[in-house]
């Protein structure tokens, strides 16, 4: 994709905006609360409710969509990692490994085998992680990969997330390790710092935390529930208000994104009308019926090999950042 493609300007006040919200986040409102009054606590509100985009700006990133330069746009999105608490090099091979495994037996949350596992212990398992244990088991999981290299041959660990042992080996041979090892260290320390400084109102961040994780955790498997099994390429396309979509970088057209993965967010909604697609649903239902359900693995249509192209998207097709 040429770099002309990327709404550079558009990508940079957003990027600015993400950066300063997450200062207001840890410097401004503590501040402001122990000064004037704790009524500035609500100033948190706008950056949960831009949790969102902050995360599809590092999506973008991680796809090196964001900023033209290679070098910058590693370090926007570093930055977007720290802010998040995930390190954006971790981030960026799992979400690698998302493209090349997504509706494969190793990357299919709500499905479930009958005989080898109980209806109820996958509902459980899914609405544990649409709570926000997703977006927790990201931030833990982040750790072990980095500073725990006995963690990949742990079998139980590799039983419920089987791209974990995959993953860990990719980062081990990554020369950004170190890299995504400071950042991991300054995306637990830097809110650290911030909880002292609040003090007494230190539960307004602790909340704030929460929001992001629930956030986080609620909107990014909602493109991909229900599903067919075997293509990776296969996401839904969500309807929204044009101007909602906007405001999510056009995250509701995962399908769109999945078929076609250079595109940047501002060329989804053209692409999806070029292609002639259809919508796949409402966002609003699929975030609050549709990703709430499980499914046992034969009620889902399976796209065979030889219909779905590789029937897995090569992660080496994503544009390297």
């Amino acid at each position: 994709m040429s770099s002309s493609a990327i709404p550079v300007r558009l990508n940079l006040v957003l990027l600015l905006l993400a950066l300063r919200l997450w200062l207001v986040e840890l410097v401004a409102v503590p501040l402001a609360v122990a000064w004037f009054h704790p009524a500035y606590g609500l100033l948190l509100v706008a950056a949960v409710l831009l949790i969102p985009l902050r995360w599809q700006l590092l999506h973008e990133a991680v796809h090196g969509l964001l900023l033209p330069s290679v070098r910058y746009n590693r370090l926007a999105g570093r930055l977007l990692g720290i802010s998040l608490g995930i390190p954006f090099e971790v981030w960026r091979q799992a979400h690698h490994l998302h493209h090349r495994y997504s509706r494969s037996a190793a990357c299919r949350v709500e499905v479930y085998e009958p005989g080898e596992e109980a209806g109820w212990q996958r509902r459980l398992y899914l609405w544990l992680r649409l709570c926000g244990v997703a977006y927790l088991m990201a931030l833990a999981g982040s750790l072990l990969l980095l500073f725990c290299s006995a963690s990949g041959r742990w079998r139980w660990l590799a039983g419920r997330v089987p791209l974990f042992p995959l993953l860990q080996r990719r980062l081990w041979r990554s020369p950004q390790r170190h890299g995504a090892r400071l950042d991991a260290l300054l995306a637990w320390l830097l809110p650290g710092l911030s909880l002292l400084i609040y003090g007494a109102n230190d539960w307004m961040l602790w909340l704030a935390l929460l929001a992001r994780a629930l956030l986080i955790s609620l909107t990014d498997h909602a493109c991909f529930a229900g599903q067919p099994l075997g293509d990776a390429r296969r996401a839904a396309n969500l309807a929204l208000p044009r101007w909602l979509g906007l405001c999510l970088l056009n995250s509701h057209l995962r399908g769109v994104h999945h078929l076609w993965p250079q595109l940047c967010w501002q060329a989804l909604p053209q692409r999806f009308v070029s292609a002639r697609l259809q919508w796949d649903g409402r966002f609003a239902q699929a975030i609050c019926l549709r990703q709430w359900r499980v499914m046992p693995a034969t009620g889902l249509p399976v796209i065979p090999r030889r219909k779905a192209g590789t029937g897995i998207m090569p992660a080496d097709s994503i544009t390297p950042s």
